[in-house]
C-alpha cells in the first residue's frame, strides 16, 4: 500500500515510525513544510510545500498513486484537504472541512456543545467590543481570553496566570478585537488538565490512553505558552489525579460531540478527535477540541501503539473501526521536547546540533525529530521545538528520572527542556491539588 503523510513535525515523525514499523513496510510519501531528517529516512518520496496549499498536496499524492493519506497538522484539514482527496477516491485519516471547524472556530465549538452536547462547557461569551468584555469579566471573575481561530497553542491568555487585573485582560481583548473583530471569553477553570485522544469512524469512538502535556515554557509552569514541552502517560491508561467518573464523563462528551458534528455536517467523521479536558471540583469541562493528534501527546501514544497501523487506519478510513484492534502497550510513557533557549519566541538564528543518537537508543529511549533539518552531516534547528526524547517503561517517574540522567550527559548546549515532565513530586502535587479541590465541594 502507498501511504501519504502530511506534515513534518515531531507528531508526524512519530506517525511515520508506526506506519513503517513492519519489516516489509508500505511505501511512504510525505508532504511537509521542511525535510525532517527522521521522516526522510523512512520516506520513498517527499515534497516541500505550504500547509494550506491543498492543490499542491492533492497533485503530489494523486501523481504518486497514494492509497491512504494521514493528515498530521490542522491547517490542511481546515483548508479542506480531506474533501479534495476523497473526491479522487483516496482514503484519508482526517475530518472534512466542515467538521474541522471544531478546531478552527472556537465559537462554533462552544455553540455546538451548548446546543447539542449540553454539558462540558464553562460559562463563555463571544464579544465584539470592550464594554461587553468588561461586563462579562465583572460577572464571572477571572477569564481566559481566546482568539477564535488557530493559535498553535500559543494565543490563549489567562487571568491569574499571565496577568491579574481586569485592565490587563481588556488589553488582551483589544488586541484580539483589532485582529479578528471578535474574541471568545471563558470563565477560568481551576483543576488539572488532561488529554483524551480517540480514533473516530462513522460514529464509533475508540479512546487512547490518557496523557497530560506541559504547555508552559519552563519548569513549574513558568514562562509563555508553547505548543507543548512534553507529556506523560501512566501504565493503567489513566492519570493518578483522575477518578473513574472523570474518564467516563470525558468519553461521554467525546461520543456526544462526534454524534453532533456528524449530524450537523451530514458526513461521517473519520480520523482523530483530541479532547483537551480539565478535571475540576464540579466535574470535567472541555478546554478545546482538536481534529488531529496532539503534539506532544502523539509521540507518547505512537510509542505505545502495538496495532498494525497501516491496516488499522485503512479500515478506519473505510468506516470499519474495530475498537478491539486498537492495542496499546500497557506501560507508562514520557516525552520531553528539546527547544532553543528563546523558544517560544522564534528567531532567525539556526543552531547547529550535535546529538549522540546511539547513546540515546542504548539507554532505551528514542529520538523524534521536529523543527530540524539536516545540512550535509549536521543537524540544524529551525527555531521551534527541535526534537523530542521519548521513553516507555513501568512508571512515568522512573522514566523521567532516567531520562534526566541521560540528558545531563548528552543535551546539546544550545537546547533546553523541562525537567519536571513526569517528575514524581509534580505528580504528587497534582494529586493533592485535586484531592483538596474535591474536598471543598
Amino acid at each position: 500500500m502507498k501511504i501519504g503523510l502530511v506534515g513534518s513535525g515531531g507528531r508526524e515523525h512519530a506517525i511515520a515510525k508506526v506506519l513503517c514499523k513492519a519489516s516489509l513496510r508500505d511505501s511512504l510519501y510525505v508532504y511537509g513544510s521542511h525535510q525532517n531528517p527522521g521522516i526522510q529516512q523512512l520516506a520513498t518520496s517527499s515534497l516541500i510545500g505550504e500547509m494550506h496549499d491543498i492543490q499542491k498536496m492533492d497533485e503530489f499524492f494523486s501523481t504518486n498513486g497514494v492509497d491512504l493519506v494521514v493528515v498530521g497538522p490542522e491547517v490542511p484539514l481546515i483548508s479542506g484537504i480531506s474533501d479534495r482527496l476523497r473526491l479522487k477516491g483516496i482514503k484519508v485519516i482526517g475530518p472534512t472541512k466542515a467538521q474541522a471547524r471544531l478546531e478552527g472556530d472556537k465559537v462554533f465549538m462552544r455553540d455546538l456543545l451548548r446546543r447539542r452536547v449540553k454539558k462540558g462547557s464553562p460559562r463563555w461569551k463571544e464579544v465584539r467590543d470592550i464594554t461587553s468584555a468588561r461586563d462579562f469579566i465583572n460577572e464571572v471573575g477571572q477569564v481566559a481570553v481566546k482568539p477564535i481561530g488557530l493559535t498553535g497553542g500559543k494565543g490563549v491568555s489567562v487571568m491569574g496566570v499571565h496577568y491579574h487585573s481586569i485592565e490587563d485582560a481588556l488589553k488582551k481583548v483589544q488586541i484580539a478585537l483589532e485582529q479578528d473583530g471578535v474574541v471568545l471569553l471563558e470563565e477560568r477553570l481551576i483543576g488539572e488538565e488532561f488529554s483524551r485522544i480517540a480514533f473516530v469512524s462513522d460514529g464509533k469512538v475508540s479512546a487512547m490512553p490518557v496523557a497530560q502535556d506541559f504547555k508552559y515554557a519552563f519548569d513549574g509552569d513558568q514562562g509563555g505558552m508553547t505548543g507543548g514541552m512534553g507529556a506523560y502517560s501512566m501504565a493503567d491508561g489513566s492519570l493518578p489525579f483522575l477518578n473513574k467518573e472523570d474518564l467516563q464523563e470525558a468519553d461521554s462528551i467525546l461520543q456526544l460531540t462526534v454524534d453532533a458534528i456528524e449530524e450537523e455536517s451530514g458526513e461521517s467523521y473519520r480520523g482523530f478527535l483530541y479532547g483537551q479536558f480539565i478535571a475540576t471540583a464540579h466535574g470535567v469541562r472541555v478546554i478545546e477540541f482538536n481534529v488531529r493528534l496532539g503534539d506532544p501527546e502523539a509521540i507518547n501514544m505512537m510509542a505505545l501503539l502495538e496495532t498494525d497501523a497501516p491496516a488499522f487506519l485503512s479500515d478506519l478510513a473505510d468506516g470499519l473501526l474495530q475498537k478491539d484492534k486498537a492495542i496499546f502497550n500497557p506501560k507508562a510513557s514520557v516525552s520531553k521536547y528539546l527547544v532553543p533557549a528563546a523558544y517560544p519566541k522564534l528567531g532567525n538564528e539556526q543552531v547547529v546540533i550535535d546529538l549522540n543518537e546511539e547513546e540515546i537508543e542504548k539507554e532505551g529511549f528514542s529520538v523524534i525529530f521536529a523543527s530540524i533539518i539536516q545540512k550535509q552531516r549536521a543537524l540544524e534547528s529551525l527555531g521551534s521545538r527541535a526534537l523530542a526524547i521519548v521513553g516507555v517503561g513501568e512508571d512515568a517517574c522512573s522514566i523521567s528520572e532516567k531520562m534526566e540522567e541521560l540528558l545531563e550527559r548528552i543535551e546539546p548546549p544550545d537546547l533546553r527542556h523541562r525537567r519536571d515532565v513526569g517528575d514524581e513530586n509534580i505528580i504528587q502535587n497534582k494529586i493533592q491539588k485535586m484531592s483538596s479541590l474535591r474536598s471543598k465541594i
